[in-house]
């Protein structure tokens, strides 16, 4: 279950966002749609990992490192390069 304090905190995070702008230079525009397209595969690869019951890393959103490690807090499971930045973490502090 995602705790409403988790899923206010990303509403207001994105809310706060500046629309992504209409890119007139065509090479940067295909450049930036390649790294969205390969960030979005890890994402899904990663949340179908969640999914599954298989362990994923709590660092970057889209890290697919094997969680050998724990956060900071020693709440959730992570990378050995991600126990500084657990991102589910990150809101709790802001909370507070």
């Amino acid at each position: 279950m995602i705790p409403n304090e988790l899923l206010q905190y990303y509403e207001s995070v994105v809310r706060d966002l500046d629309p992504i702008p209409n890119e007139e230079n065509c090479h940067l525009h295909a450049y930036i749609s390649e790294i969205r397209d390969l960030w979005e595969k890890r994402v899904i690869l990663r949340e179908l990992r969640l999914r599954t019951g298989l362990p994923v890393c709590s660092g970057e959103v889209d890290c697919l490192g094997q969680p050998t490690s724990h956060c900071m807090h020693a709440d959730h499971p992570t990378c050995p390069d991600h126990t500084d930045s657990c991102f589910l973490c990150v809101p709790i502090s802001r909370l507070r």
